[in-house]
This record gives C-alpha cells, structure tokens and sequence, in this order.
C-alpha cells in the first residue's frame, strides 16, 4: 500500500478513438489513493465494458498535495468540457490535456492564497 498518499491525476486517450469528435482529445481527472497507473487500466475498462469505447489511455500527469484537494472545484470550472453522453458529475472531458492540467495547477494555487 502507499500509506494514504493522495494523487491527483490525469488520463489521456491517446488513440483518439472516439472517431466522431477524434480531433478533440478525451480525458479523465481524478483523485486516488490507489497507484495512477492501476486507475488508468481500471478507466479503459469501464469505458470499454459500460459506454463501448476504445481508448488507450496514458496517464499524463500525477501531483500531490494542495491539488488532491480542489477535485470539485475543477471539475466545476471545466464543466464546459464534459462529453455529451456523460452525467454531470463525471471527471470525464474532451480537451486538451495541457489546458486541463494548467487549469488544475491554477485553481490549486488560487485555493492556497
């Protein structure tokens, strides 16, 4: 186990394969306690198994810290985001995953003043 650390997370899929909107990039965000990696395997499993969409998911980027703590708030800011067959309270999105991280480490910072 790793002692109750906390990642925040990003996945990308970089298989693009979601051929209908293939130019805009599909990615999820998260919190876990669990390895990154371990979630990455478990995130195209469910998007095979309950929405039948293939991805190669990559995770991109992993911080600790203030930003394990601001999950709902960036979730709320990239609302606009979020894929059209998704509930509204999923961390799925279809952006760049550059922007979603620095929009992540802004609103941590933002939280920390």
């Amino acid at each position: 186990m790793n002692s109750g650390k906390k990642y925040f997370y990003i996945d990308a899929d970089i298989s693009c394969g979601w051929p209908y909107q293939s130019k805009s990039t599909l990615c999820k965000f998260g919190v876990t306690d669990k390895k990154p990696e371990r979630r990455r395997r478990e995130h195209e499993r469910v998007l095979q198994e309950e929405w039948g969409i293939e991805a190669d998911l990559e995770l991109v980027f992993v911080a600790t810290g203030q930003i394990t703590s601001v999950e709902k708030m960036i979730a709320d800011y990239t609302l606009p985001w979020l894929p059209d067959r998704f509930q509204e309270n999923s961390e799925w999105r279809r952006c760049p995953p550059r922007e979603l991280a620095r929009i992540a480490i802004l609103v941590a910072e933002e939280q920390r003043r």
